[in-house]
């Protein structure tokens, strides 16, 4: 049962940044490979609010959201807008050397040392035999509650109509009426408000070092191509299964023989790209594409 509690808390925060990138992938085809060091930001940014300035954990982390969006705003309009009408594949090169800066950046403002928004022993309690911090639940809920909130703008919305537009056909959804670009540059900036929210959560739970971007980004490219690239629920959906996978990996004994090293936990997401780029590149819930 502990595990299944400990893949539900990782899984809520693979699939609040999954979830972003799923929408940017869908909508404009470009990887962002500076996704994880995005996720640390907005975390170190509340940390620093909340720790050093002394601020109010509410304001701390409102600031790191704004900050995420703000960020995701300079990525979009400097690394990836005046490359990816060019070529999809550019953006890959420019957010590449853009991951290379910030974890510089990382390092510099913030160095080694592992950052906690919340330090100190946080209380928990059981739940069939299963312990988790109340913390822990505030996060878990608030996470569903904010992609039940995307599920209503995303199919009960105007713009969630537009989104869906944009994303079957650009030029299509410009004759009516619908500015495409003004609408990339905002799913681009949700995509980086839900990775600052991914950060807090870290943050919150455990702690922030700058190695995780890495393995933050993996894990969300996992859950997108698992999920069916561009799909936003399958990516949700696999974010979750992966977490679970990499509970189970390291958390049981295998033929009550040996343990797999915690050190392995993270080849999981990469072991998941391999596989379903082998044996089903379009992702468990691909769907056939329309077409005019």
């Amino acid at each position: 049962m502990q595990l299944l509690v400990n893949g539900l808390i990782a899984g809520s925060l693979a699939a609040l940044i999954a979830g972003g990138l799923a929408l940017v992938y869908g909508v404009l085809g470009v990887f962002n490979l500076a996704l994880g060091q995005m996720v640390l930001f907005g975390g170190y940014v509340t940390w620093w609010l909340h720790q050093s300035v002394g601020l109010p954990l509410s304001l701390s982390i409102a600031g790191g959201i704004v900050f995420g969006g703000v960020l995701s705003l300079f990525v979009f309009e400097v690394f990836i807008r005046p490359f990816y009408k060019h070529h999809r594949f550019l953006p890959l090169v420019t957010t590449i050397a853009l991951s290379m800066i910030l974890d510089g950046v990382l390092l510099l403002l913030f160095e080694e040392r592992p950052r906690s928004i919340l330090p100190g022993l946080k209380n928990t309690v059981q739940i069939l035999g299963a312990y988790i911090s109340m913390v822990q639940v505030v996060m878990i809920v608030l996470t569903f509650l904010l992609l039940c909130f995307f599920a209503y703008v995303l199919h009960s919305t105007a713009f969630g109509r537009k989104i869906h537009a944009v994303v079957q056909n650009d030029h299509a959804a410009m004759s009516l009426g619908i500015r495409a670009p003004m609408m990339h540059t905002i799913i681009f900036v949700v995509s980086g408000v839900l990775a600052a929210c991914g950060g807090i959560y870290i943050g919150i739970d455990t702690s922030l070092t700058p190695t995780l971007a890495f393995s933050l980004t993996i894990k969300a490219y996992a859950a997108i191509i698992a999920g069916g690239k561009g799909n936003f629920w399958g990516a949700i959906f696999c974010a979750y299964l992966i977490a679970f996978l990499e509970q189970i990996v390291v958390g049981v004994q295998w033929f009550g023989m040996f343990t797999v090293p915690a050190g392995y936990q993270q080849t999981v997401a990469l072991f998941v790209i391999i596989v379903f780029l082998l044996f089903r590149p379009n992702g468990m819930f691909a769907s056939a594409s329309r077409r005019a």
